[in-house]
């Protein structure tokens, strides 16, 4: 199972949403991931979404015992746009890594979504990140609304040939400014998880930002697994 990035030491950052800040910075970080060995007969047959993961079985075929591999394919895609019709986005993704400080790194607008590119994409086992920001300093950005969501709704990530994955919303949390469990929400996992973040709570106008993270669970739709 491909291993995500894991930040050491990271923090939620006391700061604003506002298209200027950081959702999360850090102090350090590990290495990239590494991408999982595919075979021969995979890379020939490989086009997006991506093969990710092979489960193989055997079968005894007549007296020479010849192999027969059944391949199950587990498909993931690199995000070039989010819609989700419960709160009407329907916003560019972007990739984003680290920033200069060792932070995650998100727009510096209120329009387009932030995909954690270090970590893991989209329909791979593991926690596939989207940040967005709240709001600029004069009308609301992208994940205004994202704290309206509820489980059931559904979020669609779209790549740039018009593959398709869709995630169902599990539960939606808001934690302190600096107590997010950030293996949940970054690290590896059986399930195949995209988590989407903003800020949330109050504006702390004497340390200039909200005191609270929204994250939003979502997994894969069964009948895509």
């Amino acid at each position: 199972m491909k291993k995500l990035l894991i930040f050491t030491g990271l923090i939620l950052m006391v700061g604003g949403c506002s298209s200027s800040d950081q959702l999360f910075s850090a102090d350090t970080a590990a290495p990239p991931a590494e991408e999982p060995e595919m075979s021969e007969e995979l890379k020939q047959n490989s086009t997006e979404p991506q093969v990710q993961e092979n489960d193989e079985t055997t079968e005894t075929v007549g007296t020479n015992e010849a192999t027969v591999k059944s391949i199950v394919q587990n498909v993931s895609l690199t995000p070039n746009r989010v819609t989700i019709p419960a709160i009407g986005v329907d916003a560019v993704i972007n990739p984003y890594g680290l920033d200069e400080s060792g932070g995650m790194a998100v727009p510096d607008n209120g329009e387009e979504v932030a995909w954690f590119s270090p970590g893991y994409k989209p329909g791979q086992k593991g926690n596939a990140v989207l940040a967005g920001h709240v709001d600029s300093e004069k009308a609301p950005a992208v994940f205004w609304d994202l704290k309206e969501l509820t489980p059931g709704d559904e979020i669609t990530v779209t790549d740039a040939n018009g593959e398709t994955l869709v995630f169902v919303v599990k539960d939606s949390v808001a934690y302190d400014t600096g107590e997010a469990p950030i293996e949940d929400i970054f690290g590896s996992s059986p399930e195949r998880g995209l988590n989407l973040i903003t800020c949330t709570g109050y504006f702390d106008r004497g340390n200039g930002g909200y005191v609270e993270r929204l994250v939003v669970y979502t997994e894969l739709k069964a009948d895509q697994t």
